[in-house]
Order: C-alpha cells, then sequence, then structure tokens
C-alpha cells in the first residue's frame, strides 16, 4: 500500500499558479490524502495561510529545516505510522502536528510517542476526513480499482487494506464528521452491500461504540439513513452518453479529483494541459456544471465577451491614475484570461470529439434503447444499421449493443448473438466481445432486484410514462433518468420497501407497526462506483428539498461511491472479467 501523505511547513511565503495541488504524474506516486486535501484547497488558498511548503512525508530527505514547524495530514494507516516513526527518530523539522484522517489506535500512538525522545510532537487530532469531496453533495472513497467489487473477492474485515475495509473506514469517517446516528440499510441480494453494512453497523455499535454514541435523537425525528446501493442494479447510466458539463468532460476528456487532463488534445497550449474544474475555484464552471451542451456553448461565448469588454477597459493606460488601476486589476485580469481560455479550450475539444465520434447520432439511439418502449424489431435493425456505419468507431458500436443486450437479454438472444458476429466481423476481438456476457452474468436480469427499465408491470409502466408527459423531456439526448432517482423518491415518501432494502440486524429502525418517517439526512454509497449523471440529479433534488417543491422538504442527501464512473473506465473494468474468463486470449 502506497504511502499516503501531504505535509505542510509554516511560517513563509511561496508563489505559485492558483490550482488545486497536483499529483505526480506516475499513478504509483499518488497519495490519496493529497487527492482529498486537493479538492478542497487550491495551492494559493494554502499559501494564504503562509503556508510555503507541500511535500509528502516519503520523499528523499534533504537538508534540516529546523526553524519550521510541519503540519502533517496522513491517514492512520500502518505504513504511514512506520514513515512518522523514521521522521521522529531523525527530524527534520523544528515541531509537529498530527492530524489523522480517522481513528488511530492507542498501540500506534503509543509507538509514536516512544519515538518522540525529543518531544517534538505538539499535537495529535484525529480530524475526520477519510474521503475525497468532489463537492458539496459527491464524495468519493477511493480504493484502487472501484469497479473490482463487482467481482467475487475474499472480504476480510481484518485487512485494512480489502475494499470493504477500506469503504468502512471512510463510511466512519464521514459519519463522525456528522456527528449523527444513522439508520443502515443495504440492496437486497447484493453480498458486498450486505457486507458493507454488517462491518459499518460492527464499528459503529461493537468496535467504536462510545466514539458513535452522539446521544438521544427525537422520537418525532426519522434516524438519518445510510443506503447501500449495488452498481450491477444499474448498469446502464455509467454507459450513456452525458450531455452536460461536467459530465461531458469526465465522459470524453477524462476528471480525476477535478482536474481534466488535455495533454492528448491536438495542438493544446501549454498552459491548458491540464486544467482545474472545481466548483469552489471557478464561479463559471459552478454556474455551468450542469448545463447542457447547447447552453453550455452560448455560456461559454458569453464569458469571452464578458473577457473582450474587461480587456479594452484594462488596456488603457494614458496617465499614471491608469497605470495604477492596470497593475492593481493584472492579477485579476490574468486570471479571467486564463480561465477563458480554459473554457474555449474544453468546449473545443467537446466539439471536436462530438463531430469526430458521431456522437449525437449514438446518444439518440442510446436513449430510444432504455427510454423508448419495447420494440425488439426496430431496435435491433437501428443497432445493426449503426454497426454498418464505418464512421462509428468500434468502442462506440460495442457500447451500443451492451446496452441493446441489457434491454433484450432474454427474447432478443438471437439478435445479440448475430450483432457480435457482426462486431467481430469489423475486427472486434473476443475479450471485448465478452463483455456483454460478463455483464450480463454480473448484472443481468437475473442477478437485479428492482425494475430497470420500467417495464416489468403495468404500473411502472405507466408512471414512467405520466412522468415523461406531465413534465416533459428536455430533449431526445437527455430522456434518461438513473434508477437511483426513483429509489430516492420511495425514501422521500417513506415507502422504501424492507423485502427490497433491509435494515442490517439491530440498527436504528422504526418500531413496529410504526409509520416509516423520511429521513432528513440521506447518504448514498454505491458499492462500485457512482455517476456525474447521479450527482446531478442529487443536486436537482437537494435543490428541490429546499424549495419545498415536489420532494421531501428539508432533506438532504449526500452521495458517494467507489470511484466516479464514465463508459470507459466501466467498458474497461468489464474487459479486465473478460479477459480472465478467457484465459487472456484475445
Amino acid at each position: 500500500m502506497l504511502v499516503q501523505h501531504w505535509q505542510l511547513a509554516v511560517p513563509q511565503t511561496f508563489s505559485c499558479v492558483d490550482h488545486p495541488l497536483r499529483q505526480n504524474d506516475s499513478p504509483s506516486l499518488q497519495p490519496k490524502t493529497t487527492k482529498f486535501v486537493s479538492t478542497v484547497y487550491s495551492q494559493s488558498e494554502i499559501l494564504e495561510q503562509e503556508v510555503y511548503l507541500v511535500e509528502r512525508l516519503d520523499v528523499e530527505r534533504k537538508e534540516q529545516l529546523l526553524h519550521l514547524k510541519a503540519v502533517c495530514f496522513l491517514r492512520p494507516t500502518r505504513e504511514n505510522i512506520a514513515r512518522l516513526r523514521q521522521e521522529l527518530r531523525d527530524p527534520r523539522y523544528g515541531d509537529y502536528y498530527l492530524f489523522f484522517t480517522n481513528r488511530i489506535d492507542d498501540m500506534r500512538l503509543q509507538d509514536l510517542a516512544e519515538m518522540d525522545v525529543r518531544e517534538l510532537v505538539h499535537q495529535v487530532q484525529e480530524f475526520f476526513g477519510d474521503f475525497t469531496v468532489l463537492d458539496t453533495h459527491h464524495f468519493c472513497i477511493p480504493i484502487s480499482k472501484p469497479q473490482v467489487v463487482m467481482q467475487p473477492f475474499s472480504w476480510e474485515f481484518a485487512n485494512s487494506t480489502d475494499a470493504v475495509g477500506r469503504m468502512t473506514e471512510g463510511l466512519g469517517s464521514l459519519i463522525l464528521s456528522l456527528r449523527r446516528r444513522f439508520q443502515i440499510r443495504y440492496q437486497r441480494g447484493s453480498e458486498m452491500c450486505q457486507k458493507l453494512g454488517q462491518s459499518l453497523h460492527h464499528l459503529t455499535t461493537v468496535d467504536e461504540r462510545e466514539l458513535f454514541d452522539f446521544g438521544s435523537r427525537s422520537v418525532a425525528d426519522a434516524a438519518p439513513l445510510v443506503l447501500i446501493l449495488d452498481r450491477k442494479e444499474d448498469p446502464v447510466t455509467p454507459l450513456l452518453m452525458q450531455w452536460t458539463y461536467q459530465a461531458m468532460v469526465h465522459e470524453l476528456i477524462g476528471l480525476d479529483n477535478n482536474i481534466a487532463n488535455l495533454r492528448q488534445v491536438p495542438g493544446v497550449k501549454k498552459d491548458f494541459q491540464e486544467v482545474v474544474l472545481g466548483a469552489r475555484q471557478d464561479e463559471f464552471f459552478r454556474k455551468q456544471m450542469y448545463a447542457n451542451f447547447g447552453d453550455l456553448g452560448m455560456a461559454v461565448k458569453g464569458l469571452v465577451d464578458e473577457f473582450q469588454k474587461a480587456h479594452k477597459t484594462t488596456s488603457k493606460v494614458s496617465t499614471i491614475e491608469d497605470m495604477q488601476n492596470f497593475v492593481e486589476n493584472f492579477s485579476e485580469f490574468s486570471a479571467a484570461q486564463r480561465n477563458a481560455g480554459k473554457h474555449v479550450t474544453l468546449m473545443s475539444e467537446l466539439s471536436r470529439l462530438v463531430d469526430s465520434r458521431n456522437l449525437m447520432t449514438i446518444s439518440g439511439i442510446e436513449q430510444e434503447l432504455v427510454c423508448g418502449n419495447n420494440n425488439l424489431s426496430s431496435h435491433y435493425d437501428t443497432v445493426l444499421s449503426l454497426i454498418n456505419d464505418s464512421a462509428i468507431n468500434d468502442s462506440d458500436r460495442l457500447r451500443v449493443v451492451v446496452l441493446f443486450a441489457l434491454r433484450y437479454e432474454k427474447e432478443g438472444r438471437a439478435q445479440i448473438a448475430d450483432l457480435l458476429q457482426r462486431l467481430q466481423d469489423f475486427g472486434v476481438n473476443k475479450v471485448q466481445l465478452g463483455i456483454v456476457r460478463v455483464l450480463l452474468d454480473l448484472a443481468g436480469a437475473d442477478a437485479r432486484v428492482g425494475d430497470l427499465f420500467s417495464n416489468r408491470s403495468f404500473s411502472s409502466r405507466f408512471s414512467t410514462f405520466a412522468k415523461q408527459s406531465l413534465k416533459g423531456v428536455e430533449n431526445v439526448y437527455t430522456q434518461h433518468t438513473p434508477l437511483l432517482v426513483h429509489t430516492l423518491e420511495s425514501v422521500a415518501r417513506g415507502r422504501l420497501k424492507d423485502t427490497e432494502f433491509p435494515s442490517v440486524e439491530g440498527s436504528i429502525q422504526a418500531a413496529p407497526g410504526q409509520k416509516q418517517q423520511p429521513p432528513k439526512l440521506v447518504i448514498i454509497f454505491i458499492v462500485g462506483g457512482t455517476t456525474y449523471e447521479e450527482a446531478r440529479a442529487i443536486s436537482d433534488l437537494n435543490a428541490q428539498g429546499a424549495r419545498h417543491e415536489g420532494w421531501s422538504a428539508g432533506m438532504r442527501l449526500l452521495l458517494g461511491g467507489s470511484g466516479v464512473l464514465n463508459s470507459r473506465t466501466f467498458m474497461a473494468a468489464l474487459q479486465e472479467m473478460s479477459a480472465k474468463n478467457s484465459g487472456g486470449a484475445g
């Protein structure tokens, strides 16, 4: 396990570019606590606190800086404690202030105390933040392979490096930061969700019972809820092309901890090879992150127009007063110039990719497949026509076939086999084709509990029809609503079925015969990863709750998962499973 740490030395000043803390280009050297901080603090904000040096605890030792104080922020892992012991044995700084992202046991504290023979450690705190904050309503508990939880493997609670242990630690840290006692419910039929729910319950009621005892709550108030869901219940959402700004960047360019990597973009300027897309740092992005592609183009044009007007104003330096105003406004002017350039560059690349991959055509077919009425013959002809289109790349062809297979896995077996054969004729290898079988085995109709396509009953079909008819559909490219939204509608109405989402035995729950009250705070954790489409849905529901518009008044939703998915990462995980099943044959 990698050493996960970032370290601050104070007080000094250091001039640097305004962006969140960036990671080393080598994936094997990315410390997780650096990511925790990078999404909520930019380097310039850290500098404002008179912090001039940010470095990792495991970097090669340089000269001693005994006149400086070191603030250490790290996960309380065995590896990190060993690094701290080594640091205290031969200290580089004059004073140490230790902040752990989670609970630290007494034995490890004792190890540190024994090594601090010079008494340089002046403060030790548990600062509960063992997760990555992507937005005010969206978080991530990173594990090395977010999708690994879709595969059968050993769930050993004692080993803190395994997936369920890491997710338990992160959720426990979040609960401690919120200081509330939670009811825990999980997706029926999901061993992963059940194990995680039991592990979290054991942590909060047995292992650390006193730590998680925040006093009694009002009888009239429903207990806050941790709802643990399985990505396999909704394999469709990660496969669809998205048309809002944040989701499009993630899908087409890549977005890692709010940083977009544009190094592979043809002709991109050096300043824009890596850009930050965070709502805290960028007001334009905060306003437009959920804007659809068409509205986004107009917004970017407006941003450029505003910059041009400002440029004309600041370019007049004919008097001493003009010069003084120019100097005072120069940094703001430069920031505005960079910001406008960043969004123009992103918009330009998004437009290029949409056109070159014919994504509007593909997206229209995807939406019809997952949202339209059952029409096997018509959908087969449409998908077949898409496969035969030489302008469509293999990955997009395969993705549409996967969606077709999910929709018609029972009645369309012959058509699925024919489509796979057509793909093979186009040169798609057997490992890639195996994605279809892997996904149907893992997340097909027999493995799912919910009604993914709203076609199992007349009432569900009518509900979907009524929703679309009454509220309208923005356009054919954004018809899809994640299954998560329907689940949360049941939560808000106090109608979440115990048969589908049982409570962990022994956790807080309503008394027998007592009407289920909607909770005011809900943590939704998706084992296998979230998507930015779901994050947008949560943001919309929170806004409705704040306005009391058709949603449970005052309900607050927090969405988290073991990673953030797009179609590329999701398909790559399925292909890895397919390769294992086929022995790596191509």
